[in-house]
C-alpha cells in the first residue's frame, strides 16, 4: 500500500512537471487557411468599416494564404483586398510574448485585431511581397476568446495577396528574433578601414551653413508644405519640425544639392529620431538625373540611408533603393532593421557605398549589405522630415514634432 501511494505521488509529481513544461513551450497558431475575403476596388473598405466586429463577412468567399490571389479567381485585381478570420487564443497565452507574422503580402498591407489598426506596413511605396513581417500583438488580443483578425492588402500591380507563407500568430520568438538582426559582430569605424573624414556638418551657430545645406523643395509636399520655418539650428542641433499652422502641415527638408555631391564612400548622420507614427525621419542621398533614364549606374539612384516609420514599430529602420523615376521606376522593396532602443535618444544610421555594393549600418553595425541599382555618378545629401499623402495617415501624429540631427558625416577613401 505504501509503495502504490508512494508510485501515485510520483506520478502525480512528474504530470504537474510535465504540464508545466508544456504550457512553456512556444505555441504556434497556423493562419494558412479558410479566410474570408473580398476584393475592393472602389476602396470603400474603410468607410464601410470592413475591419469592424459588427461588419458581416458571411458573403465573402474563401481563400487561403500562401496563394496569389489571381490564382484563386481574382484573376485582375490591381488594387485592395481585404482578408478576415476570426481566431481563438487560448487563456494560457495570457502575459506572453505574442506576434502576428506574414511571410510576404503583395504589396503594402494594414492590420487589424478586433477592429483597432495595430500597424501599416508600406510606407513610401516599400514593398513587402518578398520580406517577412510582423507586429507584436500581445496587447490587441482578447484571452480565452475568438479574436478578428482582417487585413486589408494593397496590391500596386501584378501579383497580389498573402501570397507567401508563414502567416501566423506564435509565442516562440524564434520566428521574429532572427529577422533584421545586425550581420556583424563588432561596430564598423571608418578610420581602421581606410577611410579619412572628408565633409561634415556639425551644425555651429544658429543657422544653416550656407556653403554646406540649404532648405530644398519650397512649397507643396503630401500633405503639407515644406517651410524654412520647420528648419532650424539650435545648440548644435539641426532641427527638422512637423506642425500645424493656419490649417496646413508645414515640414522641414534640407539638402546638399548644389553645393556638395560626391560618389562613393561612407555617409552617416547623428540623429534623435521623431516620436509620432504618421510623419517620419528620412536620411538619404539622389542624384540631379535620376528621373533622365532607367540605368542607375548612368542615371543615379536614390539611396534610403535611413527612414523611421513608427508605424512599423518603435525599434525599426528602414533602407530602400529606388531609381528610374517615372513610369518604370524600381525599388529594392524594404530592408529592415531591428534596433532595440532606436526611439529614444540619439543614434547612427550611414551607408558605404562602393563600386560593387551598399552596406546599411545602425549604430555601426551592419545590418544588409546590397549589390543591385549600384550608382556610378555624383549624388548629393537629403535629410527631411516627411509626411504621408492623406490626412487620415496623420491621424495618430502628436504634431509638433522634431527630428533632431547632431551631425552629418561623409568619408573617403584614402
Amino acid at each position: 500500500m505504501k509503495l502504490s501511494l508512494k508510485l501515485c505521488l510520483i506520478l502525480f509529481i512528474l504530470s504537474l512537471t510535465t504540464s508545466c513544461v508544456k504550457n512553456d513551450l512556444p505555441e504556434t497558431i497556423d493562419l494558412s487557411k479558410n479566410w474570408r475575403f473580398a476584393p475592393d476596388e472602389n476602396n470603400i473598405g474603410m468607410s464601410e468599416k470592413w475591419y469592424s466586429v459588427d461588419f458581416d463577412d458571411s458573403q465573402w468567399v474563401v481563400l487561403d494564404a500562401g496563394k496569389r490571389w489571381e490564382d484563386q479567381g481574382f484573376r485582375d485585381l490591381d488594387s485592395y483586398g481585404w482578408y478576415r478570420k476570426s481566431v481563438d487564443i487560448s487563456a494560457d497565452w495570457k502575459g506572453k510574448d505574442i506576434w502576428l507574422k506574414i511571410g510576404g503580402a503583395n504589396d503594402a498591407y494594414e492590420l487589424f485585431i478586433n477592429g483597432e489598426s495595430v500597424g501599416y506596413f508600406g510606407e513610401a511605396n516599400i514593398s513587402f511581397a518578398s520580406k517577412p513581417s510582423f507586429s507584436e500583438v500581445s496587447k490587441n488580443l482578447k484571452y480565452g476568446l475568438s479574436n478578428l483578425i482582417t487585413i486589408k492588402v494593397i496590391d500596386w500591380g501584378n501579383s497580389g495577396g498573402l501570397w507567401r507563407l508563414p502567416v501566423m500568430i506564435t509565442t516562440d520568438e524564434n520566428e521574429v528574433n532572427g529577422l533584421f538582426k545586425p550581420i556583424s559582430d563588432s561596430p564598423f569605424i571608418p578610420e581602421d578601414n581606410g577611410y579619412e573624414l572628408y565633409w561634415e556638418d556639425q551644425f555651429d551657430g544658429d543657422k544653416l551653413d550656407p556653403q554646406k545645406l540649404a532648405v530644398r523643395g519650397v512649397g507643396p509636399r503630401a500633405v503639407g508644405y515644406v517651410s524654412p520655418k520647420a528648419v532650424k539650428v539650435n545648440g548644435g542641433f539641426l532641427e527638422l519640425s512637423a506642425f500645424v499652422e493656419n490649417d496646413s502641415v508645414l515640414t522641414g527638408i534640407v539638402g546638399t544639392d548644389g553645393l556638395f555631391m560626391t560618389k562613393y564612400g561612407y555617409f552617416e548622420c547623428c540623429a534623435q529620431l521623431q516620436k509620432s507614427k504618421g510623419n517620419w525621419a528620412a536620411f538619404w542621398m539622389q542624384s540631379p538625373g535620376i528621373s533622365k533614364g532607367e540605368d542607375p549606374a548612368k542615371f543615379g539612384t536614390e539611396i534610403d540611408i535611413m527612414e523611421y516609420f513608427k508605424k512599423l514599430g518603435n525599434n525599426m529602420i528602414s533602407h530602400n533603393l529606388h531609381w528610374a523615376y517615372g513610369p518604370n521606376q524600381q525599388s529594392t522593396g524594404s530592408y529592415t532593421s531591428v534596433v532595440d532602443g532606436v526611439d529614444k535618444g540619439f543614434h547612427t544610421f550611414s551607408v558605404e557605398w562602393t563600386p560593387e555594393k551598399y552596406a546599411f549600418f545602425v549604430d555601426g553595425y551592419k545590418y544588409h549589405e546590397v549589390t543591385r541599382a549600384i550608382s556610378h555618378i555624383e549624388e548629393y545629401i537629403i535629410l527631411s522630415m516627411e509626411l504621408p499623402h492623406n490626412m487620415e495617415e496623420l491621424k495618430d501624429s502628436l504634431l509638433p514634432d522634431v527630428y533632431i540631427v547632431d551631425y552629418v558625416k561623409v568619408y573617403k577613401k584614402k
